[in-house]
C-alpha cells in the first residue's frame, strides 16, 4: 500500500495531492498545503526546502 503521507511535512497527502516543483518530471506527489508553499518560494524567488530536508526522504 503506497504511503499517503506528504513526505515534505510528514501530513496526509489528502485527495488531491500537488506536484512537488523540485524534479524535472514533477513525480513526487506533496499536499496541498506544501504544494502552495513551493509555488509561493518560487514566485517570491526563494530558495526550495531541499529534498534532504524533508522528514520522510
Amino acid at each position: 500500500m503506497p504511503d499517503t503521507r506528504c513526505p515534505r511535512c510528514g501530513g496526509p497527502l489528502g485527495e488531491r495531492p500537488a506536484h512537488s516543483r523540485l524534479t524535472t518530471h514533477r513525480d513526487i506527489l506533496i499536499c496541498t498545503t506544501c504544494g502552495t508553499d513551493e509555488a509561493v518560494r518560487q514566485a517570491q524567488r526563494q530558495a526550495p526546502v531541499p529534498p534532504g530536508e524533508w522528514p520522510l526522504t
